[in-house]
C-alpha cells in the first residue's frame, strides 16, 4: 500500500507546478509517503516538520467528531502569508497533505486532488 501512496503523491505533483509538497500522514502524525517537490526547500525547519505533521493529524481526528452533524470532511484548507496548505482525509485514518504557492489559484488544484482521493 505504501507504494500506492507514493504513486498518489507523484500524481498530485503532476497536477500543477505550484504544488510544493505532497505527502501522506498517518494518524500518529508520521510522514509515510511523499515529501517536497524535488529541487525545493521547505519553508519550515526540519525540526518543526514532525510537529507540523502531528498538528494536522490531530486536527483531522478532531474534525471527525462532527461527522454525524455535518458529514465527513472532504478537505480543509488554510491560506497563510507565504503558502496555502490543504489536507484531504484518506482511508485508514491517514490524510493527504499538500502545500502550494500562495499566488496561484487553488480551486483547480483542489478539484483535481479530489479526483484522486475519492
Amino acid at each position: 500500500m505504501q507504494k500506492d501512496m507514493g504513486e498518489l503523491c507523484g500524481q498530485v505533483f503532476d497536477i500543477d507546478p505550484a504544488i510544493r509538497f505532497a505527502g501522506i500522514i498517518d494518524r500518529m502524525g508520521k510522514l509515510v509517503a511523499g515529501g517536497m517537490r524535488p529541487g525545493l526547500q521547505p519553508l519550515e525547519s526540519i525540526k518543526d516538520m514532525d510537529r507540523l505533521y502531528l498538528e494536522f493529524a490531530l486536527r483531522n481526528a478532531m474534525r471527525r467528531e462532527f461527522d454525524g452533524d455535518f458529514g465527513p470532511t472532504i478537505y480543509a484548507m488554510s491560506e497563510r502569508e507565504r503558502i496555502k496548505i490543504a489536507t484531504f482525509p484518506m482511508p485508514g485514518d491517514s490524510l493527504l497533505l499538500i502545500s502550494m504557492e500562495r499566488g496561484r489559484p487553488h480551486d483547480r488544484i483542489i478539484s483535481r486532488v479530489l479526483e484522486f482521493v475519492r
